[in-house]
């Protein structure tokens, strides 16, 4: 279970959150890339900031646009992180969207029409990687692929199904009760 701590302004040691984020994430990804959506939002703009920092190049951060944002949005958001040594490709997605949300009127349609879009038609389909050891196949444990390995089984699933557009390895453990099997 998570422990959540209330963090005062006041007694904050900013350097030190700084400095357990970025060593968090540099953990997390280990030697590899790691793939970020920015919105230009407060919580992404953090992300974006400590991901960079933790993984520079290593980061690779994209904004969607959607149609349905300010105007000019999504470029001054990149524009503004160019000018913090982030680079951020942006992603013009507005014909997908707009076709989405065509002639639909109920705010749930919308929002899932956007979720749905964002999700499969932006980003394509995506294959997952989670890894587990097991003795048994009743109890399980999570482990870790080398990098090399990963790369290597992304390139050959990406090549032979071409719908694939990308492999994403997923390091967070989930209990045993769930893990599916292919």
């Amino acid at each position: 279970m998570i422990k959540m701590k209330e963090i005062k302004a006041s007694t904050m040691n900013v350097e030190k959150f700084i400095e357990n984020k970025v060593q968090a994430i540099r953990e997390a990804v280990g030697p590899g890339l790691a793939i970020n959506a920015l919105s230009g939002g407060v919580d992404s703009c953090v992300v974006t900031a400590l991901g960079h920092k933790a993984l520079g190049p290593r980061l690779k951060t994209y904004i969607i646009d959607n149609g349905i944002m300010r105007e000019n949005e999504p470029a001054k958001v990149a524009a503004a992180f160019k000018k913090l040594g982030i680079k951020v490709e942006v992603v013009n997605s507005a014909k997908a969207f707009f076709a989405a949300l065509k002639g639909l009127t109920d705010p749930e349609e919308k929002r899932e029409a956007i979720t749905q879009t964002f999700y499969k038609n932006v980003f394509g389909n995506q294959i997952e990687i989670r890894c587990w050891d097991s003795l048994d196949a009743r109890v399980a444990k999570p482990t870790r692929l080398s990098f090399d390995v990963l790369e290597k089984i992304a390139a050959k699933i990406t090549k032979d199904i071409p719908e694939v557009v990308s492999v994403t390895y997923n390091i967070t453990s989930k209990p045993t009760s769930t893990i599916e099997a292919i």
